[in-house]
């Protein structure tokens, strides 16, 4: 698939919004980092030309700029490693990366080669020397399926501060299911062979979502992990990108980029939508549905509002400010909760602390 689309391509709607999620969560991911440590990496798996037909730019320039915007800030090292196979596309990226004004504490590698083969070689140096990875973002956005293994991700995510945006193509996955030259492929993709259940259930969609986020959970050991839904024009499933992380600081930054993108907390994108539009929805988080949730976790129960918080983030779509405006404020106006007055100064508010009860 990815030789048919030539040097560029076209951006697609559901790409657009897809670099958006990645934008927003490199602004906030990259000053966060690298306040706290020395060196930071991004690796972009399946990097391209660096721009599309139209001159809008790929991941690898919306990467270096986000890091660009926040270099005054960036003390440390921060090193990029983009691999792209394909000698045309890789020569295209360089002239576009050759545009930028790059700081001298930024490292560029752009490198020949298939993602896997190429990171883990890296990975295998790391180990081989005694050395571990340093903390590292790795967006892995291929056209197909046959070159992001689970495995991959799980050596990436045994550091800690490590994360992962991952494209889980299901269109391509869905049509060569049932293709008998493509176990192994499926079976290094999810990392099990229970993919094959998949070709007898009546949800297929639903199924193999939910074994792959099952396999980064477990099999990679990933704490945290959410999807992000993108149709085509014909409103089907294109493919789910999904997030990992083992700090909630991370989920909740991640979160936060998504809202940008779709308003409802769905987490879904079409391009039978209007392609102007920056966001799909525009009717807002669901009230009844975030009051739902809380309440079936903590009814009748005294908790602090950092509990509240870790909760929403990890355990619903929703965010932290959702659960203030639209849970704990009418909640306390109808005298349905009660806050702790020594936990707190001004009535309405809910800082680091406070402790709640629910009726």
């Amino acid at each position: 698939m990815a030789k048919s689309l030539g040097k560029t391509w076209d951006l697609m709607p559901h790409s657009a919004a897809k670099h958006e999620i990645l934008r927003r969560y490199l602004q906030a991911w990259i000053p966060i980092l690298s306040s706290t440590h020395r060196r930071i990496m991004y690796i972009d798996g399946f990097a391209g030309p660096g721009e599309y037909r139209g001159g809008e730019p790929g991941s690898p320039v919306i990467a270096l700029q986000a890091a660009i915007d926040h270099a005054d800030r960036i003390t440390g090292e921060m090193s990029f490693l983009f691999i792209e196979e394909d000698e045309e596309r890789k020569a295209n990226l360089e002239r576009c990366v050759e545009k930028l004004c790059i700081p001298a504490n930024f490292h560029l590698d752009i490198r020949s080669g298939r993602c896997n083969e190429t990171v883990s070689a890296l990975l295998d140096g790391l180990e081989q020397d005694g050395r571990a990875l340093v903390p590292t973002f790795a967006f892995l956005d291929p056209f197909g399926f046959a070159h992001t293994p689970l495995d991959l991700i799980a050596r990436l995510m045994r550091r800690a501060s490590c994360e992962v945006l991952v494209t889980f193509m299901y269109d391509e996955i869905n049509r060569f299911l049932n293709q008998k030259q493509q176990p192994a492929n499926f079976d290094a993709l999810f990392g099990t062979t229970e993919w094959r259940k998949g070709l007898g259930v009546s949800d297929r969609r639903q199924y193999l979502r939910d074994l792959y986020r099952t396999q980064l959970e477990q099999r990679a050991q990933i704490r945290y992990v959410r999807a992000f839904e993108m149709f085509n024009r014909r409103n089907q499933t294109d493919y789910f990108l999904f997030f990992g992380t083992n700090r909630i600081e991370g989920l909740k930054k991640m979160k936060d980029a998504m809202w940008k993108v779709d308003q409802t907390g769905a987490f879904s994108f079409s391009d039978a939508t209007d392609p102007r539009q920056t966001v799909l929805f525009d009717r807002g988080p669901d009230a009844a549905d975030v009051r739902r949730q809380v309440l079936a976790a903590f009814a009748g129960k005294e908790v602090t509002i950092d509990q509240l918080e870790a909760f929403v983030i990890a355990e619903t779509p929703y965010r932290e400010t959702h659960l203030r405006s639209l849970v704990l404020k009418p909640m306390e106006k109808a005298g349905e909760l009660r806050v702790d007055p020594s936990t707190r100064g001004k009535g309405l508010t809910y800082p680091k602390g406070s402790n709640i009860r629910f009726a």
